[in-house]
């Protein structure tokens, strides 16, 4: 006898729901099998997978029906757990779709995700928090920026400090200067006008010293505008070759190169005393000289307070005394002036001062020429006055002022300084 037999009907019954669930179970992954390769296959299997749904369905239900309590319940719980499994089911091939990027004709749709080329690079979604070992390296490589902006700071201040070390250094070089005063009366020409004082000057900032070398105007040498001859006045250079023969030849007679140049007459002497306001000059000899406005009356050892035409009076008068006098009170005047625009008060006027001898007086002299004068000036330096000494004599009935070869040595000795104001 089987072993069924011996169970009661109850029993039996229960078992045999039992393997007709597990069948429908069976039956129901079989045709969720084929509904998935029937996606990717003709839909030819559809009609009869379902069809045969169908039947299975219609005698699950009839045998199910109505027979006892207990199997009631029992046939209850099979349908909750077959709806329960195809809802899991319908999810996951929900969630399979989703992730293919198909979009679903019901429900909440989720953005599809575009299909990117496997050979590029994943792109990283920006607002996906970076990794530690990221987030360590974008910390440690932000302020490489720093020492790089301090190398070329630290590049440029060096360079700054290099050229500021040149300037200083070429503004505190000595400075030869030469001063030629033009005979060229108020609305007279430079052209054809000879020079009626010449002045080298030296400028040494770093000795505080000037050496101021009077050159009287009938001094005899070489003229380089004038070949064809031994030697002439020097006066007679401006009036040949204007103011580069008369640099040559001041030059040839001193050994000394010339730095920057000036030509002065008596109306833009008088217009730059004016220009600065007026300067104070003590007289150091005692005498009356006629002016333009006046005659004005000297006394040695006074100081007065000169506007340019009594400036221009005491500068140019040599009736009572010596050119190396008259040199001597030029010079006086000009440092005079330097005194002036080194003042603080005179400080407002040297751009002025600087554009009107540029452009009336034929300055030649670069900015750091004028540091150096300027700076010089500025200390108060020592002033050698020196003068090239001489004898009268005439050649073919002429006067000239023959100068003596101890005397022209000893200027160009003196002139020849080193930077800090001591004999070569």
């Amino acid at each position: 006898m089987n072993d069924d037999q011996h169970l009661s009907r109850v029993e039996r019954r229960r078992r045999e729901l039992e393997r007709e669930r597990l069948t429908e179970q069976a039956r129901l992954d079989e045709q969720t099998r084929l509904e998935e390769d029937a996606r990717h296959e003709t839909p030819q299997h559809q009609g009869p997978v379902e069809d045969r749904f169908t039947n299975d369905s219609n005698r699950s239900t009839d045998t199910e029906q109505g027979e006892h309590p207990f199997l009631n319940r029992q046939a209850d719980d099979a349908r909750t757990a077959h709806a329960s499994n195809k809802k899991a089911e319908s999810k996951r091939k929900t969630s399979k779709l989703r992730n293919r990027g198909f979009s679903l004709p019901f429900g909440k749709k989720r953005k599809a995700k575009p299909r990117r080329d496997e050979r590029r690079e994943p792109v990283r979604d920006t607002r996906e928090p970076k990794r530690k070992d990221e987030r360590r390296d974008a910390a440690t490589a932000a302020p490489k920026e720093k020492p790089h902006r301090r190398r070329w700071k630290g590049k440029v201040l060096a360079i700054l400090l290099l050229l500021g070390l040149v300037a200083g250094y070429m503004a505190t070089s000595p400075v030869t200067f030469l001063v030629m005063g033009s005979d060229a009366r108020v609305g007279e020409s430079l052209s054809g006008s000879r020079t009626d004082s010449l002045q080298l000057m030296e400028f040494v900032p770093r000795s505080r010293t000037v050496q101021n070398v009077s050159i009287p105007r009938d001094t005899y040498t070489a003229i380089p505008c004038e070949p064809e001859r031994e030697g002439d006045k020097i006066t007679h250079a401006f009036a040949y070759g204007g103011a580069d023969c008369t640099v040559g030849a001041v030059e040839g007679l001193t050994e000394a190169s010339v730095d920057g140049q000036v030509v002065i007459t008596f109306e833009t002497f008088m217009e730059l005393i004016d220009l600065v306001g007026g300067v104070n000059v003590t007289a150091t000899h005692s005498f009356s000289e006629k002016g333009f406005n006046q005659t004005y009356e000297y006394t040695e050892g006074v100081s007065y307070a000169m506007d340019g035409d009594m400036a221009l009076a005491y500068a140019r008068h040599r009736k009572t005394d010596t050119d190396g006098a008259r040199s001597n009170r030029q010079t006086e005047v000009m440092s005079a002036v330097a005194d002036k625009l080194a003042s603080p008060t005179g400080w407002t006027k040297i751009p002025a001062t600087y554009r009107f001898m540029k452009d009336e007086m034929g300055l030649e002299m670069n900015p750091l020429q004028m540091a150096s004068i300027g700076m010089t000036m500025a200390l108060q330096p020592q002033v050698d006055k020196l003068q090239i000494e001489g004898e009268d004599a005439y050649i073919d009935n002429v006067y000239y002022y023959q100068p003596t070869e101890a005397s022209v040595q000893a200027v160009r000795d003196a002139l020849d300084l080193t930077m800090w104001g001591t004999v070569r």
